[in-house]
């Protein structure tokens, strides 16, 4: 089944909400959550629902991951390469992600890994790296926002 990408999507592992934002060289997306810790959830499963169709999930016991970064903006952004660098340097996909806790320098989440596979699985978008242009998270009103771009 090819994965939804315009406009509100759900493939693999559904994010809470997420919005495709089409930039001339980079493609974005906008998460929203009633926490940090969803709003950083939600922007993992959506770059997960960007970057790859898994043919099928694994019952895989999940990994420990902690991110460290001086700010929310830098936060948020180690954490998404940090799953950038496992599929690049390692063949790693995530299949699911629980985040536990934002502090204010560190993310701390499980994480459900397996082997990117060639036959089966498909790359649908080739991210070279997450930026930090227009890059936002913060909170309007009583709901956490973030909204992030990726170098293709």
């Amino acid at each position: 089944m090819p994965a939804s990408r315009p406009g509100w999507g759900y493939t693999v592992m559904a994010p809470r909400l997420y919005r495709i934002i089409e930039h001339t060289a980079d493609t974005g997306f906008e998460v929203r959550g009633t926490t940090k810790e969803q709003v950083f959830e939600s922007a993992a499963k959506a770059f997960f629902n960007i970057m790859w169709q898994i043919k099928e999930q694994q019952e895989n016991k999940p990994e420990s991951i902690e991110v460290l970064g001086s700010d929310l903006e830098q936060l948020l952004v180690n954490f998404l390469e940090e799953f950038l660098y496992l599929y690049d340097a390692k063949g790693l996909v995530c299949t699911r992600i629980q985040v536990e806790a934002v502090r204010a320098d560190r993310v701390l989440a499980k994480a459900w890994l397996q082997e990117f596979n060639e036959t089966g699985d498909e790359e649908l978008l080739g991210v070279k790296a997450v930026t930090y242009h227009q890059l936002f998270i913060g909170r309007e009103n009583d709901t956490w926002k973030a909204r992030i771009f990726l170098d293709i």
